[in-house]
């Protein structure tokens, strides 16, 4: 089994980067006493897949005093995850200027942009992932790589600081809150296998659309009813989906391709969308891909986190542990794990003995 750490890659930062628009003093000045900067971990490791294929992605120093998280799994190859790792900040960026200039506010609800913070961030999200999956899509369909252009990712995203969190998930990743030691799952997994209202919905509108779904799996193909990217379960390209069941994949034949009368998305990058207040007892969140959930529950991440934040463990170590643990149990995927570690509910536990979050400054656009 190949081990190997694949959560970065360096970026270069240049005139257009969103994270180059932002500088460390000035966030600090504006923020620091607020909300300060959110200690956090970041792992991933590639499991018995022939490649790797998550990425995970953080901007401690986000917009609006908010720290940036994400964990996206590419499936199909990898080119959709990685355009998701170096697009969806950007986009959800150019949004919040988008929705937010020419507005009126006081100095201190302004971003260090200069323009209003967003009250609302739901419909943010949401726009930006409608706008996120049409340039992908628009991406991997002149793709000099053809395996990769019917590649796709799910994603689970957070913006989070000391008072605010919000969460927006497409796919079967998770985010999980720990709650004075209570796990808070904050995203619901899409599928079509299982039980439960969540999959009759998605099964639902796959068959509205003129889809089905066999071996749990939407056309029989994939997995998940949600993602970025596929783009043969999208628009233009659901005939060639079709048509390549009938031709080199063999999966059906004609006469059950001419059957099928495709007339919406099969597949949809719509988030699901949570915005809440981060109470007192809120302690950490765990983002990870499902590699890590499909052999440990979310009780049982919670725990374990936990119990290491008690040891004076940071974010860091508890991150590298996750995704060790489950390797160790046997995972059948790639595992990502974010920890973020929010700073309540702990007025009896010691302090971490370092914040190993350093060791990611100038990663991926991420100032120290």
């Amino acid at each position: 089994m190949l081990l190997r750490n694949a959560a970065v890659k360096e970026a270069v930062e240049t005139k257009d980067s969103p994270f180059a628009t932002i500088d460390d003093s000035i966030w600090d000045e504006k923020y620091s006493d607020t909300f300060g900067v959110l200690d956090f971990g970041v792992s991933s490791l590639q499991g018995p897949r022939e490649s790797m294929e998550d990425c995970a992605y953080i901007v401690p120093r986000a917009r609006c005093g908010f720290l940036f998280a994400a964990v996206f799994d590419g499936h199909s190859g990898f080119a959709a995850a990685e355009y998701l790792t170096d697009h969806l900040y950007g986009v959800i960026s150019d949004v919040i200027n988008d929705n937010t200039y020419g507005q009126e506010c006081s100095v201190s609800e302004r971003d260090v942009s200069g323009l209003c913070c967003p009250v609302e961030l739901r419909a943010v999200l949401a726009d930006s992932f409608k706008q996120t999956d049409e340039k992908l899509l628009q991406f991997l369909r002149s793709h000099e790589d053809e395996d990769e252009r019917n590649s796709g990712a799910t994603a689970t995203v957070v913006l989070v600081r000391r008072d605010k969190l919000v969460v927006a998930n497409v796919g079967d990743s998770r985010a999980v809150l720990s709650r004075r030691g209570q796990a808070v799952d904050l995203t619901t997994e899409h599928r079509v296998s299982g039980g439960g209202a969540t999959v009759e919905a998605e099964v639902a509108r796959v068959q509205a659309a003129g889809g089905w779904i066999a071996d749990g799996r939407v056309c029989d193909v994939i997995a998940v009813s949600r993602a970025f990217g596929d783009q043969e379960f999208k628009g233009s390209g659901m005939p060639g989906m079709l048509e390549r069941g009938v031709s080199s994949e063999e999966w059906w034949d004609q006469a059950f391709a001419d059957s099928k009368h495709l007339t919406e998305d099969l597949l949809v990058a719509t988030p699901d969308v949570v915005e809440a207040p981060v109470l007192e007892d809120d302690e950490f969140l765990i983002l990870a891909t499902d590699g890590l959930w499909d052999v440990v529950t979310s009780h049982d991440a919670v725990s374990m986190a936990r119990n290491d934040f008690k040891k004076r463990r940071s974010a860091q170590q508890i991150a590298e542990r996750l995704t060790k643990t489950a390797i160790q149990r046997r995972t059948e995927d790639n595992v990502s794990v974010v920890v973020i570690d929010l700073g309540g509910g702990k007025s009896g536990w010691a302090k971490p003995q370092q914040k190993n979050s350093d060791m990611w400054k100038g990663f991926l656009g991420m100032k120290k």
